[in-house]
């Protein structure tokens, strides 16, 4: 396998953040900045379709993605991530638990799960084990 999820090295990712929150996007942005292997996001949607044209463009390591948007939702975007950006890995971002629609996403080809609520502690750490379990 290449790219990130080949090994533990996710020095200097390349993040796409998308949701319709801007406040929760600059909140994403800033964490995954912070992170001391270099990370940086080099784009940003607010909706699905504008995400694959940012996925498509940018050629992401990882695609942050929250489920429910308007215009085009998550779920609905995600294999169109898949198809513009192959090699990323792509986690989806949910206010809702992971019971409720974490397998559909992982069955629907998420690489991983994210709860917002436990954004801002656990956004790194989890990001880290999704990579190094790719």
């Amino acid at each position: 396998m290449t790219g990130p999820r080949a090994g533990s090295e996710a020095a200097g990712l390349h993040v796409l953040v998308v949701d319709d929150s801007d406040d929760l996007r600059d909140l994403i942005s800033m964490v995954i900045a912070r992170h001391p292997g270099g990370w940086q996001v080099v784009g940003t949607a607010t909706e699905g379709r504008q995400a694959v044209d940012v996925a498509r463009e940018q050629q992401p390591d990882l695609v942050l993605l929250d489920i429910a948007m308007p215009v085009m939702d998550g779920m609905e975007a995600l294999p169109l991530i898949r198809e513009a950006a192959p090699e990323a890995t792509v986690v989806m971002l949910s206010g809702f638990p992971f019971e409720t629609a974490g397998p559909g996403a992982l069955q629907a080809g998420a690489h991983g799960y994210l709860e917002k609520s436990d954004l801002v502690r656990s956004l790194i750490p989890r990001l880290e084990e999704i990579l190094q379990a790719g």
